[in-house]
Parts: C-alpha cells; structure tokens; sequence
C-alpha cells in the first residue's frame, strides 16, 4: 500500500468512527439534555442556567466531551485524505478546502475544550457567591458564553460549510466524488452555513433551531458516506 493510499484509508476510518461518534451528541442534545430540564438555548439565560449548571450540568460536561471526541476524531485524518483525493484535479482547491476543514474541526474543537473546562466552575461559583459578587461573575460567564459561540457556531461552523461546500463541488467536477455524495455534500455545507448565518443574524429559523439544525444530522451521514467513498479510494491498485 501507497503512503497516498495509506492515509486515505486511514481518513476513511476517521470519517466513519466520527460519524457514529456524533450519534452521542445527537442523542444529548434532543433527548438527555431535554430530560434533564435544558435545552440548546438554555445558556442565554444566566439566572436559570446556572443554578442548573451547579446542580444538573453533568449531562450538559458529558455532551461537551462527546462532541469534542467527534471533531478530533475528524481532525485528525478527514480534511487532509479529501484533500489528497481531489489535489490531482486541482491542488489550489484542494488545498484550500482542507485548509477550511482544519480550521472549522480545530476551532469547534477549542470551543467546546473552554465549555467542558469552563462552565462547571463558574456556576459552582455563581451558586455559592454573595448577591453582590454575582454580577461578576455573570459578566464573566456571558464573555466565555459570547466567545465560544463565536468559535464554535459562527466561524467553525462557517469553514466546515466552505471546507464540505468547496470539497463537494471541486469531487463533482473532478468525477473523484459520486454525484450522490456530492450534491448532498453541497446540500450539507449550506445547512452548515445557514447555521452559522442564523447565529449572527439571529433568525431562528434560519440558525440551529430552524433550518441549520439540519445540519446536525447532515455532517453524520455525509461523514460515512464520505468515509465509504475514501475506503475504496485508497485500495491500492490491483486489489
């Protein structure tokens, strides 16, 4: 086997492992989270959320570790075996999307590392302060809340759409992708950017609790599919 086919299969066994691994945040987010008496936007509230967080947020820590599993599995192999696939056809492409597609798991994954390390604290915090030391640390959990959804909603989500948008048509016009994967890989970048669109237009039907909550369930399936795709991609010739 090829150094080129090596690592092709080896992003093939990281697009299918964080496929599955996202059915974990999925069920989080639409079943435990809901259960336990939260929900996606639970966190713009600080009165409610952060007696919550103190009292119930080990659910909401385990959603923040599972999640974070799902992107560094994809990290680490998914962006750079699209990018070898499609750099015969067209190396500044390629490389450009895979640069996205670094760039939208690595800051997806840094933002949930600050939730999962940083909200538990600062609700124990809240819960045991003085009336009058609360505010601070309201001004300082709505900082960490506004920065992390920034990097995780807006700009991550933004360049997985660009890398998955980019890489989709550069395997449709190419002929490296089947046409199947392809348009549903366009269809998935635009649910992925109408996700981070909604957050900063603050549309609700256009952000994750409308049409960019699509793309929670796209990205899964494109990622098997995709992983699919590059298992056979990288067989070595003859084999």
């Amino acid at each position: 086997m090829t150094k080129t086919s090596s690592s092709i299969r080896w992003g093939a066994i990281c697009a299918i492992a964080a496929g599955i691994c996202f059915l974990a945040p999925l069920a989080f987010y639409f079943y435990f989270l809901p259960a336990a008496g939260s929900s996606a936007t639970h966190a713009a509230d600080p009165a409610s959320f952060l007696p919550w967080m103190a009292d119930r947020g080990s659910v909401r820590v385990a959603l923040w570790w599972a999640t974070g599993l799902t992107f560094l599995i994809a990290l680490m192999g998914v962006p750079r075996a699209l990018g070898e696939l499609l750099e015969a056809d067209g190396p500044t492409a390629a490389r450009t999307a895979e640069l996205a597609g670094v760039l939208g798991n690595f800051t997806i994954l840094l933002a949930i590392l600050m939730l999962a390390a940083g909200e538990a604290p600062l609700a124990r915090a809240y819960v045991d302060a003085s009336a009058e030391a609360r505010p601070a640390i309201v001004a300082t959990y709505e900082w960490q809340r506004l920065v992390t959804a920034f990097l995780f909603d807006v700009f991550g989500f933004f360049m997985l759409g660009v890398w998955i948008l980019a890489s989709s048509a550069a395997g449709l016009r190419s002929g490296r992708l089947p046409r199947g994967l392809g348009w549903f890989g366009i269809v998935t970048g635009v649910l992925d950017a109408c996700f981070a669109i909604g957050f900063v237009t603050r549309l609700s039907w256009l952000g994750e609790s409308g049409i960019g909550m699509l793309s929670l369930l796209a990205m899964p399936a494109w990622m098997i599919w995709l992983g699919i795709i590059l298992w056979r991609a990288g067989r070595p010739k003859g084999a």
